[in-house]
């Protein structure tokens, strides 16, 4: 019996070393660039959420200030605990309402600079949503496809300008560019280009 019982605890000591699932993992040493803490993405957020918020409401009168300091705050609330694009786009979608008031006007050419805020926003929310508030993320990947996103932000900017500069004149075709323009920079906006970012959901990585 106890020559059975030997036999049997050798065996398994065999099928450990033998079993790549049962042998201890190697330790391994690996060397990052500069990082960034995932809590530094949720306090950007918590900077970036209110003043969205606020410069969109700025162009709109009659709102109580108190009302306003109240949704601000639970939007950025929400935003911080929960980065999801769903949040993120009910933001943007806030923003957008607080900017236009509940009445038809003509259109504010200051709302291309509530675009611009809305789309860091848009962009800081997936990666807080992706790096946990104890994670770190290498800022060279924050980085990535950053020429893109200076283009998006240049062609917003400039078309803002040249949206005030315009305003009030008429000139033939002024219309169309200005069309053509706007879907420009949407496309770029959306364009993945030659680097693959994915904007979708997955589970955070520590």
């Amino acid at each position: 019996m106890i020559r059975a019982a030997l036999a049997a605890w050798t065996d398994r000591v065999r099928s450990r070393r033998t079993d790549p699932a049962r042998r201890p993992l190697p330790e391994i040493t690996t060397v990052t660039g500069p990082t960034l803490r995932g809590w530094v993405l949720r306090l950007a957020l918590l900077a970036l959420t209110p003043l969205l918020l606020l410069t969109a409401a700025s162009r709109t009168p009659g709102l109580a200030p108190a009302l306003l300091v109240t949704v601000a705050v639970l939007a950025t609330g929400l935003l911080v605990v929960r980065p999801t694009p769903a949040v993120a786009g009910g933001t943007v979608v806030l923003a957008a309402v607080l900017l236009w008031g509940f009445e038809p006007g003509p259109f504010d050419p200051f709302a291309l600079l509530v675009a611009l805020q809305a789309y860091l926003l848009t962009r800081l929310t997936w990666w807080a949503a992706h790096v946990p508030t104890r994670g770190r993320v290498e800022i060279a990947a924050l980085l990535t496809g950053w020429r893109r996103d200076v283009v998006v932000l240049a062609a917003t900017a400039v078309l803002g300008v040249l949206a005030l500069l315009a305003s009030g004149t008429t000139l033939p075709g002024a219309v169309l560019l200005a069309a053509l323009a706007v879907a420009g920079t949407a496309a770029l906006a959306l364009a993945t280009g030659r680097t693959s970012r994915d904007d979708g959901s997955s589970e955070p990585e520590a």
